[in-house]
């Protein structure tokens, strides 16, 4: 449901934004016609501002200047709009901290775009 509504916001069909999911371990949920790598974070409600990175996502991250963390949020119905956050180069942006995971922070306050949706799940 998230790819969908990413594809929704940026106004793109499958063939633009490709699904990665199934493939594991490759630090990204989908991938564009640019080669550029987007990483989905799905809320049914509220935005957070911090979300767990795999250690796969995170090394994505760091390798690739085409990475894009992908917040999206208000999934549920009746939870308000539905919200895309593009955040482009998250790593340069967000705070991280180390566990098993890396956590990054400050996502509402990054440079990044957001798009509203109207509700029509």
């Amino acid at each position: 449901m998230a790819l969908d509504v990413v594809r929704k916001a940026l106004a793109t069909d499958d063939d633009w934004l490709r699904d990665l999911r199934a493939q594991r371990g490759l630090g990204a949920d989908a991938v564009d016609a640019l080669s550029r790598f987007y990483e989905l974070k799905a809320y049914k409600d509220a935005e957070p501002d911090m979300v767990l990175l795999t250690p796969a996502e995170f090394q994505r991250a760091v390798e690739s200047d085409d990475f894009f963390l992908v917040v999206v949020s208000g999934l549920e119905s009746g939870a308000g709009p539905v919200s895309v956050r593009i955040i482009p180069q998250p790593l340069q942006q967000l705070t991280c901290r180390l566990s098993n995971s890396v956590t990054v922070t400050g996502i509402r306050g990054a440079h990044s775009r957001v798009y509203q949706l109207e509700e029509d799940r």
